[in-house]
């Protein structure tokens, strides 16, 4: 089963993750990167259940990519209560995945 993640908008994004910690993922729809961050993401989220995944499309959303500093897909945040507590721009694994979340 694959790891639900949340489709965020910049007109839903402030009510939905407000106050919640997670993963944010900005992607592009034809992005091979962006593919292996997914599968990444699902890896993590089989041993982090608990953890609430998000994505915004880069290039549908570029208030949301405005706001957040995003200059490029993959970028992956980690939220703690609502606000970036982390940033990192490119691919990792699953196990940098979770040494960020932990760390943040």
């Amino acid at each position: 089963m694959e790891a639900e993640i949340l489709e965020l908008t910049e007109t839903d994004f402030d009510e939905t993750t407000s106050g919640k910690s997670g993963v944010l993922l900005f992607y592009k729809e034809l992005c091979p990167f962006c593919k292996s961050m997914e599968a990444v993401l699902d890896k993590f989220s089989k041993a982090n259940p608990e953890v609430p995944l998000f994505r915004a499309d880069f290039e549908k959303q570029p208030a949301l990519a405005t706001r957040f500093e995003v200059e490029r897909a993959p970028t992956l945040f980690i939220l703690k209560d609502g606000q970036a507590a982390e940033k990192k721009t490119g691919v990792m694994n699953p196990k940098e995945l979770a040494a960020l979340y932990k760390k943040s």
